[in-house]
């Protein structure tokens, strides 16, 4: 397995627009100084808060908690294909599809209850096929790339293995990652608005706002895990 060190993550210097940005929202209302980076005892409080906030699940996102919710995740996104107002339920073949809560009941999920994927695709749950007939195989590649401009967060390690599991090259690169060291000026505000992994994550990909499955390796400056 390769590994490949980047230090194109977490942009300390980019600013604000005008509006300014969601992120620093949650950021002004933890600490108070935007002028000032958090430290990590002020992370671990926002991130619970956030998560508290932002899960539909361990809390009311209604709440007036004083935060702008960035991304909610939608429980109804598990509704029966009979009643979720996208699938064609005057034609005979709806009658084969199997509701999603009956289908993943058994699936493991991660702390915010959603299901884990690379979990499922490593225990043999689901079995992701390279074309449509799955005549071929995924062309997989095991290599992680090591961000470590993360400021006081753990460093990022992306691993390719879990994604070319079920992804072909094509869906990343070049349009959303150009594949060159780098070459990315990927930064927490740019993913929650949708770019670089945002593209995905909070959308088909787990939640933005489970940040150890992304920010996993710890460093001096982030202190021990805390999850």
């Amino acid at each position: 397995m390769g590994v490949l060190n980047s230090c194109a993550t977490g942009d300390a210097q980019s600013s604000a627009p005008a509006g300014q940005n969601e992120a620093n929202e949650v950021k002004a209302a933890a600490s108070g100084d935007e002028g000032h980076p958090l430290d990590r005892q002020q992370a671990l409080e926002l991130l619970a808060k956030s998560d508290q906030y932002l899960n539909p699940i361990a809390g009311d996102a209604n709440q007036d908690s004083g935060l702008k919710p960035l991304s909610i995740p939608q429980e109804g996104a598990s509704e029966s294909p009979r009643n979720d107002g996208i699938h064609d339920t005057q034609t005979n073949s709806i009658a084969v599809l199997q509701d999603p809560s009956k289908a993943m009941a058994a699936f493991p999920r991660d702390r915010r209850n959603q299901v884990d994927w690379v979990a499922a695709l490593d225990q043999g749950l689901i079995q992701p096929r390279a074309d449509l007939l799955g005549e071929t195989q995924m062309q997989t590649m095991d290599m992680d790339i090591l961000m470590k401009n993360t400021q006081f967060m753990p460093w990022v390690k992306f691993p390719h293995l879990q994604h070319t599991k079920w992804l072909a090259c094509s869906n990343c690169h070049p349009d959303i990652f150009i594949p060159q060291q780098d070459a990315n000026p990927i930064s927490m505000n740019k993913v929650l608005r949708g770019e670089y992994c945002g593209v995905c994550h909070d959308k088909v990909a787990f939640a933005l706002f489970i940040c150890e499955r992304c920010h996993s390796v710890p460093h001096e400056g982030s202190g021990e895990k805390w999850w």
